[in-house]
């Protein structure tokens, strides 16, 4: 997962984009689990760490999961997730 992210996301992301890409691109190039799995976590990171936990953020990541379902590649999810 993060190889993925170290490829493909840019770094220079509004916060929800940045979820919802990042969210995006791990169930487009790993699995829709890992993309879940990793959005939970960086949420409970957040939690219980110096972050900022919020339910938007989540909802991005999961709108991020669905753009991967429903576009075909890197460019159309970047505009799914804009």
């Amino acid at each position: 997962m993060a190889k993925t992210l170290r490829q493909h996301l840019t770094a220079d992301l509004p916060d929800k984009s940045a979820h919802c890409l990042a969210a995006g691109l791990i169930a487009r190039y790993c699995s829709t689990a890992e993309a879940h799995l990793a959005a939970a976590g960086k949420e409970l990171r957040d939690l219980f760490g110096r972050g900022d936990a919020s339910g938007a953020d989540w909802q991005a990541s999961r709108i991020g999961i669905r753009c991967a379902r429903q576009t075909q590649d890197d460019e159309a999810l970047s505009r799914c997730c804009s």
